[in-house]
């Protein structure tokens, strides 16, 4: 899974010519986004996005930050419909937006929504999961280390791994942060983002072993909450 925008320097250049290169379009799950107001700015905007992307079809297109949604959503349609999209989504990260995020999947009902989920904001597990599971959204998960602020406590200060959490394949805290995220049933995909390679490597080590029960889930938040 790659996921992308417009709106992230030139980072949309790099993925394509990453993927020309290396022959690997059709090896990954690309997704990237609508971020700018007004319909035709959109268009203009996702036009740009395919000539640097090196693509025209998108596995995931998404309205970025519920900006416009009506508008680009009316957009992304109409390239699904036309085989230039697969699937169809709503992003946002903040938890002041987790309302507008509801009653955008039950308006629109999209194929995923993507929004922010770690061990210091559980908030959408009472607003934004239901209504997802309810209506059959797929959910992808931005911020899964706050931005860096759950490894001020643990790895910045040595705390050592819990030996109960080696039990489910957790040697890193990266692993510790990833599993208790995807060990959420409602949970399809983690983009944690990165530019260091070994923080790749340890990322997708999460994806090894089993994924903590909804017991272990609590003790893990209860562990990084009494930090």
């Amino acid at each position: 899974v790659i996921d992308t925008s417009p709106t992230y320097r030139d980072a949309e250049i790099a993925v394509g010519r990453a993927l020309d290169e290396l022959g690997a379009r059709d090896k990954c799950f690309l997704a990237t986004k609508i971020s700018i107001s007004g319909q035709q700015e959109g268009v203009d905007q996702n036009a740009q996005s395919q000539k640097d992307l090196r693509t025209n079809k998108f596995d995931l297109l998404q309205v970025h930050n519920l900006r416009d949604t009506e508008a680009h959503l009316e957009t992304i349609n109409a390239m699904r419909a036309a085989g230039n999209v697969r699937y169809v989504g709503i992003t946002h990260f903040r938890e002041n937006q987790n309302a507008g995020l509801v009653e955008a999947i039950e308006k629109y009902k999209p194929d995923f929504i993507q929004c922010q989920y770690n061990l210091l904001d559980r908030s959408i597990e009472n607003s934004i999961l239901p209504a997802a599971r309810e209506h059959g959204v797929a959910i992808m998960i931005n911020v899964p280390f706050a931005r860096g602020r759950l490894f001020g406590p643990t790895a910045g200060a040595g705390l050592a791994i819990p030996e109960w959490a080696k039990d489910f394949g957790v040697d890193s805290w990266g692993k510790f942060f990833l599993k208790f995220i995807l060990g959420h049933p409602d949970i399809t995909v983690i983009i944690p983002g990165t530019i260091n390679d070994y923080h790749v490597v340890d990322n997708i080590g999460a994806l090894r072993g089993r994924l903590p029960t909804g017991a272990e889930r609590e003790r893990m938040s209860s562990f990084i909450a009494d930090l």
